[in-house]
């Protein structure tokens, strides 16, 4: 008769939670977080803090964009729409060089953005209000409405306003000619 001896090291009282316990403590804590961003709401329940703050970060990376690359690039108003354009080499009817400015439909970043309806975008150039479009006329020459140097400076100046369609209070991004924002919110 042979006796077999296993040899098990004695077992020790774990302490510590197992990585399923920690990941639905994890879960817990994110479902109360969101139910209590959604019950107090932010400034404004209609988007408009979220698109300024976009707006805002895509300037800066567009003038990132054209100091970085050395192009020249251009932003286009309309009323619940913005967007970003390039200046591009083209040849002409006579087979002549020429620069045009070109939308950046399929650029990944700097893409046109849309706000939707409930949102409205107002313009403000050397202290005029501009009378924005509904959307891009393709019929006329694309034409921004402010251009960004790859110097990083920014012409004209200006101020936007984004507001909720149907209320007159909103924020208002004065930017200036070297790209610096300055945001406040109105009341009209």
């Amino acid at each position: 008769m042979t006796l077999r001896y296993h040899h098990t090291l004695p077992r020790l009282n774990q302490a510590g939670f197992s990585l399923l316990e920690i990941m639905v403590v994890v879960v817990i804590i994110g479902i109360i977080l969101s139910l209590a961003t959604l019950s107090i709401g932010t400034a404004t329940d209609d988007g408009v803090d979220e698109h300024s703050r976009r707006f805002e970060g895509l300037l800066e990376l567009a003038l990132e964009e054209a100091s970085i690359q050395g192009r020249e690039l251009g932003l286009r108003f309309y009323q619940h729409n913005y967007e970003f354009s390039a200046r591009v080499a083209a040849v002409d009817k006579d087979n002549l060089p020429i620069w045009i400015w070109e939308p950046l439909d399929s650029d990944q970043l700097l893409k046109p953005r849309n706000l939707g309806e409930d949102i409205t975008l107002g313009l403000e150039l050397d202290g005029n209000q501009v009378v924005l479009e509904y959307e891009r006329d393709t019929k006329e020459p694309y034409t921004p409405q402010i251009f960004i140097f790859s110097s990083g400076d920014i012409f004209p100046a200006f101020m936007l306003r984004v507001r909720p369609s149907f209320n007159s209070n909103g924020i208002t991004l004065t930017v200036n000619e070297m790209g610096e924002v300055e945001t406040s919110r109105d009341e009209f």
